[in-house]
């Protein structure tokens, strides 16, 4: 074989290796353009190495890129109904992308050659690592992810039980109904994992997001002044793994429902 049609092969396989990581199900939520750094270094490198075929090494970074972003979408399917109708413009606008990467670096590879000695080997060496990067980020992502989940379980579970003891206080001080939503008086009586300044604005009566989980406060309940606490993660498996919820009544438990008149937070189950 030689080493032109070697570099074509490369090029199509690296390119689309490189894409896989981001389609995968829990992802490691990757910079959308990070591939296109592979496919550019592929084309680039390749392209210096044989000028003549530089045609040949676009259309390897497009096809490799194509079949990439496919693969990713028939592996890995959004579970989101909504995210599934754009794959189509996702899978265009990619390829469409890479193209012009590709042929931009393309461009840049043959005003360099690179034909022997160690800096010919080097580039061999940066080539392999193009091709593996795809595949060993997604041996990683697994454990990965655990250990991201495993974090925002235990921030989560830590900004929970700070904000029901503050939320109490609160309810405690202004005997009712008028502060337990005020976002600066549960402020002041929480302790926990930070929130964004504007998180504290906005939590009382909507959701609010930090470490992939969503924050929601909602009083009014009851003419007593009650409230209900609401806690779940952004993306099931991918950013959370647990539900909080509390109530006027004390009780913690996971799932928060309308009975009709208010929010009840009922216990985990087993």
């Amino acid at each position: 074989m030689r080493t032109s049609q070697l570099l074509v092969i490369v090029t199509a396989i690296g390119s689309a290796l490189c894409w896989l990581p981001n389609s995968m199900e829990p992802s490691l939520d990757l910079w959308w353009w990070s591939p296109l750094v592979v496919v550019a270094l592929l084309a680039a490198i390749s392209t210096s190495q044989a000028h003549r075929r530089w045609v040949m090494f676009c259309l390897a970074s497009a096809i490799g890129t194509f079949a990439g972003l496919c693969l990713g979408i028939a592996i890995w399917p959004s579970p989101d109904p909504i995210a599934q109708t754009f794959s189509g413009s996702d899978l265009v606008m990619g390829t469409a992308t890479s193209i012009i990467v590709s042929l931009a670096a393309c461009l840049v590879g043959r005003r360099i050659s690179i034909n022997s000695g160690p800096v010919l080997f080097a580039s061999w060496i940066v080539l392999g690592c193009c091709v593996a990067i795809g595949p060993v980020t997604m041996l990683l992502t697994p454990r990965l992810v655990a250990q991201r989940v495993a974090r925002n379980d235990q921030l989560a579970a830590e900004r929970f039980a700070g904000l029901k003891n503050a939320l109490e206080r609160v309810r405690a001080e202004s005997g009712g109904l008028d502060r337990t939503c005020n976002g600066q008086a549960i402020k002041r009586n929480y302790s926990g994992p930070p929130f964004g300044e504007k998180d504290w604005d906005y939590i009382g009566g909507n959701y609010v997001k930090q470490d992939g989980y969503v924050f929601g406060i909602w009083c009014h309940q009851t003419e007593h002044g009650g409230y209900a606490l609401d806690v779940w993660p952004e993306r099931q498996k991918a950013d959370g793994s647990r539900k909080f919820c509390a109530d006027e009544s004390g009780r913690a438990g996971c799932n928060l429902a309308w009975d009709g008149t208010r929010n009840v937070c009922s216990p985990c189950r087993r």
